[in-house]
């Protein structure tokens, strides 16, 4: 994506004009949906957000966004045309650096730019993917559940898989998976417990993993295809 920055940013002049950079903290909400203020994308460039939906009068985790990946997916949808009551805002879970651009400068330069749709087509349908293998498998057994959620947030955010190994660059905390999940934070507890006796997992400093090809085992999604989004191939014979 950082080719995206680069195009949207060619002519200075009109950068400073259609475009603002935001510096953002851990915890700080860097863009929440509004129908009548809110008229921009947000491009991410460094650090990692988490996307909450407003649920029963409190807000719940409902996914990551990270490098490379973008906010304001409604602006792709007329006013006329739809219409919801629908909460939702990012939120910072690393400090980073994003780029708010005016949608219609946003839309004209994707337009113009075939691989840049092409990008925001595969962002899109990447997300959509994911939020139905989620839905889909909400029956599975924890275990697996647990295993799928990291593994798509490894996926995502194109963290480096090294020497099976795998250090998510800030808390991936308790309370996010149990959001996430929709599950008792006691349940979680009880599994992250066993992944961590297994040797799968460690949070004595940060959350790591540290056995990726036995987390893989545990999870639904195709190894090959998580590993496809890193950085680093991963030795996969192993998880046959």
């Amino acid at each position: 994506m950082l080719e995206v920055y680069d195009f949207l940013t060619t002519s200075q002049g009109l950068a400073q004009e259609f475009t603002e950079t935001i510096h953002f903290s851990e915890n700080e909400i860097i863009y929440q949906y509004d129908w009548s203020r809110n008229n921009h994308f947000l491009l991410m460039k460094n650090g990692v957000a988490r996307i909450e939906i407003y649920r029963k009068r409190r807000w719940e985790f409902e996914t990551f966004i990270s490098i490379d990946e973008f906010g304001g997916i409604e602006n792709l949808i007329k006013n006329r045309l739809f219409s919801t009551n629908i909460k939702y805002r990012i939120v910072a879970a690393s400090d980073g650096e994003a780029l708010l651009v005016d949608k219609e400068f946003f839309l004209d330069h994707m337009y113009a730019n075939p691989a840049l749709f092409h990008k925001v087509l595969e962002n899109v349908t990447l997300h959509q993917i994911m939020t139905a293998h989620n839905f889909r498998e909400k029956k599975s057994p924890l275990k697996q559940r647990l295993a799928d959620i990291v593994l798509e947030f490894i996926m995502f955010a194109s963290l480096p898989i090294k020497n099976n190994h795998v250090t998510l660059p800030f808390p991936f905390s308790e309370e996010i998976i149990s959001s996430a999940l929709k599950v008792p934070i006691h349940h979680i507890q009880s599994i992250l417990k066993f992944l961590e006796k297994e040797k799968i997992i460690t949070r004595e400093c940060e959350f790591e993993v540290i056995d990726y090809v036995r987390l893989g085992k545990l999870s639904n999604l195709n190894l090959e295809t998580c590993r496809n989004n890193t950085f680093e191939e991963v030795d996969l014979q192993q998880a046959n």
